[in-house]
């Protein structure tokens, strides 16, 4: 028994010392992110960071397919020769769909340009999407390799070198290219640079000089249940929350998509700060736990309660508060992003309680379930988004409907994460 109670201990010690470790950094280049903003905020206009998220809300969307999920499976491998396989295999498929990126924006940059109103000169910075595609995808993948060795300092130092590379690019144009493109290549820049970092601490862990094609298929056929099943759900959640970009700067312009911009970055640092650091650390205990004792819901009950009452005054507070906030600091013209802030509180609280609980439909190989609620999800925004179209809707009542739909959503979410992590006889009782 006392042997027991000091594994648990030591578990407990080991999980908070990971999480804090990773938290500094997200901390830390969250920080530089926020503390910058305001410059950025008073030399770019609404517009132009409206022209940014566009731009990022692509490269995200395509990114959900371009390494095929197949990174994922890192945590499932047990050598090293298997890790440098998925490796491989991501890098090849980064490849082949970023040259279809490329082709797609060739053949539909008149289609493209008069639907989000860009102006040529900006939309031809388009074409480096397909590169920074490679870069960013390369870049989740050592992450993700990182993060299988426990490496979680390497990971921390990661975001920060993204950050600060990305600021110091962006605020250096000020001086040179005073509009979109100045943001877009510091954003370039940005996973560039990180996406090195990673990757020299990873060279001396992985063997690529022994690896043959028919490894590398046998290894795509073994872990085929990631890109059948997660690319679906996960392409479908990513564009549902990259619509508004699209549908904002159709229906009411680049300059309101710029001030849903600033919010959502804004809004994104706290939930980044503890979020993302407890999914890093969450995903690799709970995955080890899972294996080993078949349930993990010491673990999950521990952390949900964490996150959610850590979150509760920050949230409040925006609410509250952050027109008022918002004006002050990054200016006046930015005081409607504020308002956004307001109605995307509730939102980003349910968020960052249940993002990193969510890999629990991953860690219990319920993929399924995960795409018939991403499913759900997906055709949701695009009916909501779509409103104004038919209904005489403001942005502000249509980001309501919106974020009031996502707490819904990840309610349930919530509940299902808790179920999977209770154990084998909570997964039979979700088996259809």
């Amino acid at each position: 028994m006392n042997r027991i109670l000091e594994k648990i201990k030591l578990l407990k010690s080991e999980f908070v010392r990971n999480v804090l470790l990773v938290m500094t950094g997200t901390a830390i280049s969250q920080g530089i992110g926020l503390i910058m903003t305001p410059i950025l905020t008073r030399n770019y206009s609404p517009e132009h960071f409206g022209v940014l998220l566009v731009y990022m809300s692509i490269l995200t969307i395509v990114g959900t397919i371009s390494t095929g999920k197949y990174e994922r499976a890192i945590l499932l491998t047990k050598t090293e020769k298997d890790i440098s396989k998925i490796v491989f295999l991501c890098f090849f498929i980064s490849l082949g769909v970023s040259f279809v990126l490329f082709i797609a924006l060739l053949t539909c940059s008149n289609l493209i340009v008069n639907y989000l109103s860009f102006e040529l000169s900006l939309y031809n910075w388009l074409y480096t999407l397909p590169i920074l595609l490679i870069v960013y995808s390369l870049y989740v993948v050592f992450s993700m390799v990182l993060n299988y060795q426990k490496k979680f300092k390497a990971l921390s130092t990661a975001k920060i070198v993204k950050t600060i590379s990305s600021i110091s690019v962006s605020l250096a144009c000020i001086f040179f290219l005073k509009d979109a493109r100045g943001l877009i290549l510091g954003e370039f820049s940005g996973y560039t640079l990180s996406m090195l970092f990673v990757y020299c601490s990873n060279k001396n862990n992985l063997v690529f000089n022994t690896i043959g094609v028919k490894e590398i298929k046998e290894i795509a056929v073994r872990y085929k249940d990631f890109p059948r099943f997660n690319i679906p759900s996960d392409f479908m959640n990513m564009t549902s929350s990259q619509m508004p970009a699209f549908f904002l700067t159709t229906y009411f312009g680049a300059g309101v998509t710029g001030f849903y911009s600033l919010m959502k970055r804004v809004l994104d640092a706290p939930v980044g700060l503890l979020s993302t650091s407890v999914l890093e650390v969450f995903r690799q205990k709970a995955a080890a736990q899972y294996m080993e004792q078949g349930n993990c819901k010491y673990l999950f009950v521990k952390t949900a309660k964490s996150l959610g009452i850590i979150s509760v005054i920050p949230f409040t507070l925006i609410f509250l508060f952050a027109p008022q906030l918002f004006a002050f600091i990054f200016g006046s013209e930015w005081e409607i992003a504020g308002e956004y802030s307001r109605i995307f509180s509730m939102y980003y609280y349910f968020k960052f309680v249940s993002s990193p609980l969510t890999y629990m439909f991953y860690i219990a190989e319920k993929q399924k379930i995960d795409f018939i609620l991403h499913l759900y999800i997906f055709c949701s925004v695009i009916l909501i988004l779509n409103l104004p179209r038919f209904f005489d809707l403001n942005e502000a009542n249509t980001l309501w409907i919106y974020s009031i739909n996502y707490v819904i959503v990840y309610s349930f979410y919530f509940i299902f994460s808790y179920r999977l992590a209770c154990g084998k006889e909570i997964n039979n009782y979700l088996k259809k």
